[in-house]
């Protein structure tokens, strides 16, 4: 019994013995510092290009944000290559307005200039009304027109509405809601039209009128869009299915839409699963058309997209897409004024 004890005993002071070993030394600089959650959101300032940590970040971002899948059969469309259309399109429609409001006045239309008026006044003589504009106001006015006081401010008259850059048979997109009718009130994208997916459930008559006037034609697309890529994926399925080959759905929904273009892009009050917060203020979806105001809050977004070398480059297949479908809808619409000028002539 003594022996057996004993062995207990040193086989304890064996284990129980400190290692002579030297503690190795940390260095302060490799330690890795704490992240802090209340500054979690707040990035660099400075531009340091690609990285892998930028890398996992828009890996992460894009499966919390996009849903692929390996069987899709229709095209996509980021929300950049659409902003980029829409500011094509008014540009495009705001130069055309101007130039033919230029040549719809001749040269006797054309007012005179200030020192003629003021030669005219003092001389006696009045400028005669021409026979198309007599009786009525014009856009630009002469300086007979402020001394009679012609054009003055109303202030009691309300203001006019805004001016539509853009006309819905001119636009070479469809922009589709397919979300129900409740939420396509409440908010959607300005320009955008409903058309609830249920329909797509009918056998037959399942098309609008705006459907199938952009069906496969020539210069146009459609896309399409819901709130975060839950039913938009089967439904730009079952379309493309049914013989739609200038289909679009539009990645991300208006969660995406709303994340980089929170100003000008989306009328109406978003619900809390996008904004994922509580709305202060509900107002009503009644905007239609862009207007100048939208389209430049638009511009200012969409240049600092572009700068981020996370979203991509200017010279993406998407954008180059998108000034080719602008630019085929505007030739398309001046082919007919272009033909008049260059007929051949006759010879007897």
């Amino acid at each position: 019994m003594r022996k057996r004890v004993s062995r207990r005993v040193t086989n304890h002071n064996k284990m129980s013995a400190v290692s002579s070993a030297r503690p190795k030394k940390i260095d302060p600089l490799s330690k890795k510092i704490p992240e802090n959650p209340k500054y979690k959101h707040v990035k660099p300032t400075v531009d340091t290009g690609s990285s892998v940590s930028r890398y996992l970040a828009r890996i992460e971002e894009m499966k919390r944000d996009y849903k692929f899948k390996k069987d899709e059969i229709f095209k996509r469309m980021k929300i950049s290559t659409l902003i980029q259309l829409i500011v094509q399109i008014a540009k495009l429609e705001t130069a055309e307005t101007s130039r033919s409001f230029d040549g719809d006045l001749g040269d006797g239309d054309r007012p005179s200039t200030a020192d003629q008026e003021v030669q005219k006044i003092c001389d006696g003589e009045e400028s005669p009304p021409t026979s198309s504009r007599e009786g009525a106001e014009t856009s630009r006015s002469t300086l007979q027109h402020v001394i009679r006081g012609v054009g003055e401010i109303d202030m009691d008259k309300p203001p006019p509405p805004p001016q539509k850059l853009f006309v819905d048979d001119m636009c070479p997109y469809l922009l589709l809601d397919i979300r129900d009718e409740d939420a396509y009130h409440q908010c959607h994208i300005i320009s955008a039209k409903s058309f609830p997916r249920a329909r797509l459930s009918r056998s037959v008559n399942y098309e609008n009128n705006d459907l199938l006037s952009y069906r496969n034609q020539t210069g146009k697309i459609i896309i399409l869009y819901d709130e975060d890529e839950r039913i938009a994926h089967d439904a730009a399925t079952t379309l493309v299915q049914r013989g739609y080959d200038n289909l679009f759905l539009l990645s991300g929904g208006l969660k995406v839409a709303y994340k980089n273009y929170p100003e000008g892009l989306i009328t109406g009050t978003l619900p809390m699963s996008v904004t994922e917060k509580k709305p202060k203020k509900i107002e009503p979806a009644d905007q239609k058309h862009f207007c100048s105001d939208d389209i430049d809050r638009l511009s200012i977004y969409l240049d600092t997209a572009l700068k981020d070398q996370s979203v991509g480059s200017r010279l993406s297949r998407a954008s180059t897409t998108a000034r080719t479908i602008s630019q085929q809808s505007t030739k398309s619409n001046l082919t007919s004024r272009s033909n008049l000028d260059h007929r051949p002539t006759f010879k007897p």
